[in-house]
């Protein structure tokens, strides 16, 4: 009787070409994606999803680990090529490596999806989540699995950071570059690896060695052209020698037809350490002060804003950049109180603070975080406050969010998150936690304004205000128990007009 490794052998010589295999799986990855959390169509329908490109990362004696992008189409298959979403790439058909499959009109979105191939027969149990399906092809069937939810998958994917080389096949190539070529990364046969649990936009892998630090490798599941803000923004501030971001080690870009951008990004992992929004809702529940912590963390931010400018540099804020922001913010308060009538009772005057902000001093706008909340900081003993995650807002266009863009949208996006440790403690524990909150808030901005200068108080309420009218759209869709927290900022908000601020 054959042992187990035997029978799972993949002899890819019995198989159809890889290129016809992978077609095959496109169905069945149409059915798997939409139930990924990542997948940030949902609602939008069946997608009907086509190879875009693939590259084999792997092949070894009882699998084959394979790099391919999905392209998405969605709604009527008939429609005209349009350029696609808005946030999707603006091309993605021919080029890259080599020649890829013809479609009929631009997709939708496109997909990052590394595949495992393997017999079923006398093959490891899959991890949790980790099937796709079973392939009847001519030479036996091939079972399909997401290759971030099993071991040899992950070690394919770390594996093209340490060597090197990158990989290439029809309509994609992926090349790796590391900060420290000479660095060791922990890859062998003691390598542990698993998928980060609760990370909603993007997967993210957690590699351990001993002897070595730990990693934690981050793929981008959702693709569009030009550089990734989370791999550019961290690894310029690694640059510059900043203690408060995990170090990026390393990163892979990936082409396929005209699109480039960034497939992963590798960096140190900060193991048991808290996040600032567990470490505040607990303080605020207890009714500890905060006011030191959030005075420090207003000093990170302010740090960090200070080498993102150094390495990318600023642009002056003019008439017309404030005049655009101040009409994307004027866009969203109309959109927003024509379907939630709580923020259409406000409307008049949130749009007045807004003409007020047009005629203050505005600082110079840079790159940014672009989605500061205190999820996104984690409380290190050693270092203290480290940020996390300059992907900036997942639903906006990549090229928006690579544009430079003002400081204060990150803190208003701190000064709205403190707003929100109160607001849940208050719903789920029934603790007034609102004189914990100003005051946290108050010493937040005092810590970045010491750095960074105090802010014209009309500019900053604009920010903070726009945050809050988008929280209500969230809130009323997503959780209307929660709406209360941004109706309350925007009444507070309104309430005081264009010269009070709205820290405290």
């Amino acid at each position: 009787m054959a042992d187990a490794r035997s029978t799972a052998l993949l002899d890819m010589t019995l198989l159809p070409p890889l290129e016809e295999v992978l077609d095959l799986a496109a169905a069945q990855l149409a059915a798997w994606m939409p139930n990924q959390r990542w997948y940030a169509h949902k609602g939008a329908g069946a997608p009907q999803v086509e190879v875009a490109g693939w590259a084999p990362l792997r092949i070894a004696p009882d699998h084959a680990t394979v790099l391919l992008v999905a392209a998405v189409h969605l709604g009527d298959e008939d429609r005209p090529a349009v350029g696609g979403a808005p946030d999707a790439p603006s091309a993605a058909t021919g080029g890259g490596a080599g020649p890829g499959p013809t479609r009929s009109r631009e997709p939708d979105a496109l997909y990052q999806v590394p595949l495992v191939l393997r017999r079923p027969e006398g093959a490891p149990a899959p991890e949790e989540g980790a099937e796709i399906g079973v392939l009847a092809v001519s030479g036996g069937p091939l079972r399909v699995d997401d290759a971030t939810r099993d071991a040899d998958g992950r070690a394919a994917l770390v594996a093209t950071l340490v060597s090197g080389d990158g990989a290439a096949g029809p309509g994609l190539s992926l090349a790796s570059h590391r900060t420290h070529p000479g660095t060791p990364l922990p890859l062998g046969r003691a390598m542990r690896s698993r998928v980060l649990a609760g990370e909603q936009s993007n997967t993210s892998l957690i590699i351990e060695t001993e002897g070595t630090s730990p990693l934690i490798v981050k793929l981008f599941r959702v693709l569009q052209d030009g550089e990734n803000p989370d791999a550019a923004l961290q690894g310029a501030l690694t640059a510059q020698g900043s203690a408060h971001v995990p170090a990026v080690v390393g990163a892979a870009t990936v082409r396929t037809g005209a699109m480039r951008t960034h497939a992963l990004v590798a960096q140190e992992f900060l193991p048991q350490v808290e996040d600032a929004w567990r470490v505040a809702l607990r303080l605020a529940r207890a009714g500890e002060d905060f006011t030191a912590p959030a005075r420090a963390l207003g000093t990170t931010l302010a740090e960090v804003h200070r080498d993102l400018a150094a390495a990318l540099g600023t642009v002056a804020a003019d008439e017309g950049a404030v005049r655009a922001v101040l009409a994307q913010m004027h866009r969203r308060l109309a959109q927003v109180a024509a379907e939630v009538e709580q923020v259409a009772a406000h409307r008049e005057r949130l749009a007045a603070l807004l003409d007020t902000a047009a005629g203050q001093t505005w600082p110079a706008m840079q790159r940014i975080h672009g989605d500061l909340h205190l999820g996104q900081v984690l409380a290190s003993p050693e270092r203290g406050w480290v940020l996390l995650d300059f992907e900036g807002e997942p639903l906006r266009p990549l090229a928006e969010r690579a544009l430079p863009d003002s400081p204060l949208r990150d803190v208003a996006g701190m000064l709205r998150s403190l707003d929100y440790a109160a607001g849940a403690v208050a719903l789920e524990h029934g603790v007034d936690a609102g004189s914990w909150a100003a005051d946290a808030r108050a010493a937040f901005l005092e810590g970045w304004a010491a750095e960074a200068g105090t802010p014209a108080p009309a500019v900053l309420a604009a920010f903070e205000a726009d945050k809050a009218v988008y929280e209500a759209l969230y809130e009323s869709r997503q959780r209307p128990d929660w709406l209360p927290i941004p109706l309350g900022a925007l009444e507070r908000i309104s309430a005081r007009g264009a010269g009070a601020g709205s820290a405290g």
